[in-house]
């Protein structure tokens, strides 16, 4: 028995050999010279003194990469030019000839601070500013320019949704004839709180916004203006030219911001816009310049009598067809 298991294991020794691993030889060992081929980093690669110096870092010049280009989303503010527009309004409200005749222009702007997590609670901080002026120096509102500056902080609270608290200071325009009118002093300034709520869903169409103002110098009621739109896409597309047409409506209400006995609903308005773009890139849509012409119609509402009334002369005007152009550029 033991002489037949003593034969098994020796015959098994030549199998057990082949999976033993080999032994080491003695003496130095050569290999075969490896070979592949050179990429971006090996063929920059420049060997300097530091290089070849064993104690020392390595130096290495490697390529450099391309510079991403930043989103759309996180461009921080645009300029806006209203070329021209026949009428001057507030909210919708228009007002009478003999307060405007020649229609206005204005120079608008808006600046998104980089920072967009104030104090970590993802708040963004934007100041904005407007200047225009009506052309007809012979109208109550023609001989002072109007400007406003407004500071906001905001947060997006929802997707697409943005809600901010700001403050905004005016001097001219209907606000500060207004505000003039009543105080019977030399100043035509105001000086309110706002809160608004903006939604933009560039990718469904929807857009709007709601704006609750509050008057504490010069004009010390509230005011509420509110819109809703859509947006429809490629209504013409041709080559490398096409237009989204922009349809949107509105109502503004005030309490006691034109007076004191003056409340009610300001204007109901409806807008269409056309927002012409090129499939280049170049121009609309998502591009950094934009051109806009509209046209807007504007009833006034039950607080228009009641002003008229109230300052005794009828500035503001029923009814209105407005048409304007709006040229501006994102940054």
């Amino acid at each position: 028995m033991k002489k037949q298991i003593f034969t098994l294991l020796a015959a098994s020794l030549p199998a057990l050999a082949t999976e033993m691993p080999p032994m080491i030889p003695d003496g130095p060992v050569e290999y075969d010279t490896l070979t592949y081929e050179a990429s971006a980093s090996t063929q920059d690669y420049v060997p300097t003194e530091e290089s070849m110096n064993p104690y020392g870092t390595p130096a290495y010049d490697m390529p450099a990469s391309a510079p991403m280009a930043a989103p759309s989303s996180e461009r921080n503010g645009y300029v806006n030019l209203n070329v021209y527009t026949s009428n001057y309004n507030v909210r919708g409200m228009g007002f009478c000839n003999h307060i405007t005749e020649h229609g206005f222009s204005s120079v608008s702007g808006s600046y998104t601070f980089p920072n967009r997590n104030f104090f970590g609670r993802g708040i963004q901080q934007r100041v904005s500013g407007e200047f225009g002026i009506i052309w007809d120096a012979g109208c109550p509102l023609g001989d002072t320019p109007m400007a406003n500056v407004h500071y906001a902080m905001g947060k997006e609270i929802f997707p697409n949704l943005l809600v901010e608290l700001g403050t905004t200071y005016r001097r001219g325009g209907i606000e500060g004839y207004l505000a003039r009118y009543h105080d019977n002093t030399d100043h035509r300034a105001t000086w309110e709180f706002n809160l608004t709520l903006t939604y933009n869903d560039h990718q469904k169409g929807f857009f709007g916004s709601a704006t609750w103002g509050l008057g504490v110098w010069g004009l010390t009621g509230s005011y509420f203006d509110a819109e809703i739109g859509y947006r429809f896409t490629d209504v013409i597309n041709r080559g490398n030219f096409g237009s989204d047409l922009e349809v949107s409506a509105g109502i503004a209400p005030s309490v006691k911001y034109w007076g004191s006995h003056v409340e009610g609903v300001d204007a109901y308005r409806v807008k269409l816009a056309l927002v012409p773009f090129t499939n280049s890139g170049t121009m609309g849509r998502d591009a950094r310049a934009q051109v806009k012409p509209w046209i807007m119609g504007s009833w006034s509402g039950s607080t228009a009598g009641k002003l008229d009334h109230y300052t005794g002369y009828g500035p503001v005007d029923h009814f209105q067809i407005t048409v304007g152009i709006d040229m501006g550029l994102k940054f």
